[in-house]
């Protein structure tokens, strides 16, 4: 059965890429996996292009999943480790602060798709979901650069309810939720509360135009206050 939100998104795919081709980078997480496998419905295998680009931080788990999802997809994912890169930024600037990194590896990625993007005329496909979109959860000209947003109506509840249907592995649908920034990070800790909750309050923010007041509404509208200047084109003067 294809729910009505899948039809819309590939609808969505197919008119935006045509005969283009696609780029997508993906991570063994939920969101890029799911748009993987949609993409693979409405782009032939000879121009979808999939990349891993872990680091030294990637865990087991992942890189067993990018196989599954190899496997499962039909196509062929390229890994490219981003270490040496990253020691070079590192290096050169002298870089502690454990989020600023995460930042950079963020923008390294995006670096690397549009790379391959120009090489063969394609398109870079994000994997933002709207609860990652209102609350600023994605990097700023980093996993939020990109041509094309197909999953970005779609809570994370959502997402996973495709991600069913689509046949997405099931290792990738029941692991706890992460950017893959640094070791054990997740996107729930670091969020404050559990994807659950703060879906809630995005549907009700969506519906309504305003959050709750209370804990979770709260949260939410403090991480969507910090995070308008990712939602919005760069401030520029008046022009006569």
């Amino acid at each position: 059965m294809v729910l009505p939100e899948s039809k819309k998104i590939l609808d969505f795919l197919g008119n935006s890429l045509k005969d283009k081709s696609a780029v997508i980078g993906v991570s063994g997480g939920i969101d890029s996996s799911l748009v993987l496998m949609m993409l693979r419905e409405v782009v032939p295998e000879d121009r979808l292009k999939a990349i891993f680009m872990p680091d030294v931080s990637v865990g087991e788990t992942d890189l067993k999943d990018i196989l599954e999802l190899e496997k499962v997809s039909g196509i062929r994912i390229q890994t490219i480790y981003i270490d040496n890169i990253l020691k070079s930024y590192t290096s050169l600037l002298e870089i502690k602060d454990m989020k600023a990194l995460g930042n950079v590896k963020s923008r390294v990625r995006m670096t690397i798709l549009y790379y391959f993007a120009n090489l063969n005329n394609a398109l870079v496909v994000g994997t933002t979901n709207l609860t990652e979109y209102i609350t600023g959860y994605f990097t700023k000209f980093g996993d939020g650069g990109c041509d094309l947003e197909p999953i970005i109506k779609l809570t994370k509840a959502q997402v996973r309810e495709l991600a069913k249907e689509f046949n997405v592995p099931g290792s990738i649908i029941r692991k706890p939720p992460s950017a893959g920034l640094w070791k054990d990070q997740t996107d729930e800790r670091e969020l404050g509360y559990s994807y659950y909750v703060i879906d809630e309050e995005v549907q009700f923010f969506v519906k309504h135009g305003y959050f709750q007041h209370n804990e979770v509404g709260l949260r939410v509208k403090e991480l969507y206050n910090e995070s308008m200047h990712k939602r919005i084109m760069p401030n520029r003067p008046e022009m006569d």
